[in-house]
């Protein structure tokens, strides 16, 4: 009797331990072969953090944040894997061996392609629709778009999968765009950020270095525009560029910030900062001249420089103007190599300008202790000194205003959610570098080297005063221990108007290939061209403009309506409240699309009229 009562217990609990088992293994099952959702798309959740838009200085859409599909599969589900990869790889513009492979070395879960076009989305839809990709979903993502694919794409940088920055503004500013911060709705909004560059000068700037990067046959341009007054980016130019909707398919190189992170010899454009520091520090005077025929001989006799061209006997302007080598060197003995290294820190060199962006490089500058005979004049010239395009730009923001260094930036304003200003930048003095004097006089030399005969003559302007000095670097060659032969970089640097200063630009070409090395002829005209886009654009006046007066009183005339006869008249830049009439017509039918002004018409101006015709009018 107790051997039957305790086999009855062992069945029992054996019952219940199998379907304990059973139970387990069932639901192993049901997670193993239901199909997981993305990352993010959990059942009943959606995508509540927006990261914050980036606007150009008039609120023009730079970066926004895009609600996509990302197309995801569950393997286990997938019937045939070569017809399910032929059929995305079609759609998604993928290597169709490449995600053969990626789907047969997965058992679970795989993303094939991260937020999709919509038109790729729809595409996939409708095959899932069909029947025709059994395991393969469309799950909704967040992602980042960039209107204007290619435009300031260094300046603005880009985003990660996560929607998280990885470079540019992106990255500097991602606490302000992506706020970690949850409302009560467990939601979440970033800030907006407005930025300094103004979206059609970086538009007509870019075209324009493009130009000059393929007919120079160049590595790379650089062309910076600069508020003079505030130390605002208006345009921030290098080229070639990327799309950062696709970054990850561009080289490192491409997508490098040139302007803050490419270290060079400026070249002879470092003569305004050299003989700046002259004129500041007393060892250069305005009755001070120097023979240059016989070119530079140093004291000790170690080494000799040369000018391209046989000078005479210069002054400090002309030093400037026909941007002499061996002037500038005797120049640099008549002042100590301790006062000259410390004006140009002064002026920002060697030190970080503070920008905003991740990646800005210091420069080279070494102190003076390790500089050697040859040192003190050969930076005077623009060797044994590496810069970046921004400090340059910054430094020149002393000459513009009386001896007051400005720190450079591109963001104008921080702005909330709720349209609350978090935070506005505007003009930030760094300290006074040079006196006012000093920089006026620098901009009379530059002034003078658009003069006959100077080297930056053929940016001259009519109507407008502008104070330029060009460049032309050789460039050092580590695996050589030596200057190359056949790698340079030419440069120029203008700020105009000369007399009350508006804009700084800056152009670098780097390795020119073409028929010239010289910035006085390679970097020039497209300094030039960038000039007289801005000078109308930004409402610089000239000599040339003339000033009108009037009453104040203006008539305006309201256009008439052209009569239907027996043709029809032309209607083309009539606006919409003109064309109401032509409703109340019963022999025609009158189709008006859009608002505005007629751009377009049909039929066309002096075709037959006939009854019960179909006008049609477009109006943009």
């Amino acid at each position: 009797m107790q051997d039957s009562l305790t086999r009855r217990r062992y069945k029992i609990v054996f019952a219940l331990l199998t379907m304990v088992v059973a139970l387990i293994f069932g639901r192993f099952a049901s997670i193993m072969l239901a199909a997981p959702r993305a990352a993010g798309a959990a059942a009943g959740t959606t995508f509540n953090r927006e990261r914050g838009a980036i606007y150009d200085r008039h609120g023009r859409v730079l970066a926004l944040q895009t609600e996509l599909d990302t197309v995801t599969a569950w393997t286990p589900h997938i019937r045939d894997l070569r017809t399910t990869a032929t059929l995305l790889a079609d759609i998604l513009d993928l290597n169709q061996e490449e995600l053969l492979e990626r789907l047969r070395g997965n058992t679970g879960f795989l993303i094939i392609k991260r937020t999709v076009t919509p038109t790729e989305s729809r595409q996939v839809r409708q095959l899932i629709s069909a029947g025709n990709l059994p395991g393969i979903r469309l799950e909704p993502d967040t992602g980042r778009s960039y209107p204007e694919r290619h435009l300031a794409s260094h300046l603005l940088g880009y985003v990660g999968v996560d929607n998280v920055g990885l470079d540019g503004i992106e990255y500097s500013y991602n606490s302000h765009l992506f706020s970690p911060a949850l409302d009560s709705t467990g939601s979440s909004a970033g800030n907006r950020l407005y930025l300094t560059i103004d979206l059609t000068i970086q538009s007509e700037l870019e075209r324009m270095a493009q130009v000059s990067l393929e007919e120079q046959n160049a590595d790379s341009v650089i062309l910076l525009a600069v508020d003079a007054a505030s130390g605002e980016y208006l345009a921030y130019v290098s080229v070639p560029t990327f799309d950062p909707n696709t970054f990850d398919q561009y080289s490192a190189e491409l997508r490098r910030n040139r302007p803050i992170s490419m270290v060079y010899e400026p070249g002879s454009v470092f003569k305004v900062f050299s003989v700046a520091s002259f004129l500041e520090l007393g060892g250069l005077g305005p009755g001070d001249a120097f023979q240059t025929s016989g070119g530079y001989v140093s004291p000790d006799g170690s080494f000799t420089l040369r000018d391209v061209g046989n000078y005479g006997r210069l002054d400090a302007e002309g030093i400037i103007k026909y941007s002499s080598n061996v002037a500038a060197a005797y120049a640099s003995e008549q002042v100590q190599a301790d006062a000259f290294y410390h004006m140009i820190r002064r002026f920002g060199f060697g030190s970080p300008t503070d920008i905003g962006l991740n990646g800005e490089e210091r420069g080279l500058l070494r102190e003076p202790a390790r500089w050697s005979a040859r040192s003190k004049q050969t930076i005077s010239i623009g060797q044994e000194i590496g810069v970046t395009a921004n400090q340059i730009v910054a430094a020149a923001t002393a000459l513009a205003n009386d001896g007051v260094l400005l720190k450079p930036h591109v963001v104008s304003r921080i702005v909330a959610p709720d349209g609350r200003i978090v935070r506005q930048f505007g003009r930030e003095p760094v300290r006074e570098v040079i006196s006012p004097h000093t920089a006026r006089t620098l901009l009379d030399f530059m002034r003078a080297s658009t003069e006959d005969g100077g080297t930056a003559r053929r940016i001259r302007i009519e109507g407008v005063e502008i104070a330029a000095k060009t460049g032309t670097a050789e460039v050092f060659d580590q695996s050589l221990g030596s200057y190359s032969r056949d790698a340079f970089v030419a440069s120029t640097l203008a700020i105009l108007p000369a007399e009350s200063p508006r804009v700084i630009l800056y152009a670098v070409i780097v390795h020119p290939r073409g028929e010239s090395i010289y910035g006085s002829r390679i970097a020039v005209p497209l300094v030039r061209e960038a000039a007289e886009f801005l000078i109308p654009y930004l409402g610089i006046p000239t000599a040339r403009d003339q000033i009108a007066r009037h009453s104040g009183r203006i008539a305006v005339s309201t256009p008439q309506l052209p009569e239907l006869t027996a043709t029809v008249p032309d209607y083309s830049g009539l606006p919409k409240r003109t064309l109401l009439p032509l409703l109340q017509r019963e022999d025609l039918n009158v189709d008006i699309r859009g608002s505005g002004w007629v751009v377009r018409q049909s039929p066309p101006p002096g075709s037959a009229a006939e009854p019960g015709m179909t006008l049609r009018l477009d109006l943009e």
